[in-house]
């Protein structure tokens, strides 16, 4: 099948360069990226090639561009006036981020038919943050691991906690969540890989969807309702991992543990927290869930000085360097 293309068209170099860099990193969306200083470069390409949206600067707009053969065309507005009547103007002065959600947002808006879904091939490892213990850092742990593991490899994190605290510890607001993409998944599944582009939030580098508001909200999903959905986000986006940072309220969660490549297990040293695991540990047992202690990872994190302070941070420091070892050693290291 051929890919559509999106393409951007700037004068300014190091801003298109930089821009398009972040959309093929980016990943998510079904476009493949192409960038142009010239606009006569742009109209060959587009005569050509099936061009589906151009987010052009308006340093580079004119009127004629909407006679060439493009589904979808959006300005990067400069000055703060309107450009091309009823075009869709978006603020060129905003991080990349903010720019590609609005685009795929606007796009969504705009599209009536959805090309089919296109299968990138990449074979996605799920690695299940679990523990039957509370306030073990497990949070901390998986978003730890996202960010460091994001700086070579696309990555997408997942919060499964009854309160995440998301929207109180991260800037902005949370217009969509991890709901609405079980929505999408099944009711418009052929524009599933679009809204994610929509959806999606970066936290450096590492892309998460937003966590459910209500939790109970996900006990009403079982497990082969999540694992059809992280199938299909391995068909139509190119991320090399997926973190589940998981709580006892998802439904079918050993289930969902038995598919993960990795699992991870954050332990404390107290009587309860011991006795907690025993049974745990007892209960993958006796229900024949073997196979997920055998791909389980079981840690006592050790007494760090001090802490980040924001989630942001969480790729420098004592434990940054605690999680790079257990990076090299039981993810790239481990055979599964």
């Amino acid at each position: 099948m051929i890919k559509k293309f999106l393409a951007l068209c700037d004068g300014e170099e190091s801003y298109l360069r930089h821009m398009a860099d972040y959309m093929e990193k980016k990943g998510g969306h079904p476009f493949a990226i192409r960038a142009f200083t010239n606009k006569e470069q742009l109209k060959k390409f587009t005569e050509k090639n099936d061009t589906e949206l151009l987010l052009i600067a308006e340093n580079a707009y004119e009127e004629k561009l909407q006679d060439l053969p493009i589904a979808h065309i959006m300005v990067l507005n400069e000055s703060g006036n309107q450009v091309g009547g009823d075009m869709k103007n978006i603020n060129k002065y905003q991080s990349s981020e903010v720019i590609f959600r609005t685009v795929m947002e606007n796009y969504m808006e705009g599209v009536k038919e959805i090309s089919p879904r296109i299968a990138v091939g990449n074979r996605m490892k799920i690695i299940g943050c679990y523990s039957p213990v509370g306030r073990c850092l497990q949070t901390t742990f998986a978003l730890s691991m996202g960010q460091l593991l994001a700086r070579n490899h696309k990555t997408l994190y997942l919060n499964f906690e009854n309160y995440s605290g998301f929207g109180q510890l991260l800037p902005g607001e949370f217009t969509m969540d991890i709901m609405d993409v079980l929505y999408y998944f099944d009711c418009e599944k052929d524009k599933l890989s679009y809204r994610l582009g929509g959806m999606m939030q970066s936290l450096n580098g590492l892309d998460y969807i937003p966590p459910a508001f209500f939790y109970k909200d996900l006990e009403e999903i079982d497990s082969s309702h999540w694992m059809g959905l992280f199938k299909e986000i391995e068909m139509t986006a190119n991320y090399e991992y997926l973190i589940l940072d998981l709580s006892a309220q998802v439904r079918g969660l050993l289930d969902i543990l038995r598919e993960c490549f990795r699992v991870f297990t954050i332990m404390k040293e107290d009587m309860f927290a011991k006795a907690k695991m025993r049974q745990y540990e007892s209960i993958l047992q006796s229900m024949n869930y073997g196979d997920v202690a055998l791909k389980t990872k079981k840690w006592v994190l050790p007494e760090f000085y001090k802490l980040p302070s924001k989630l942001d941070q969480l790729t420098n420091g004592e434990l940054a360097a605690y999680i790079k070892k257990i990076i090299e050693e039981e993810v790239y290291g481990y055979g599964g």
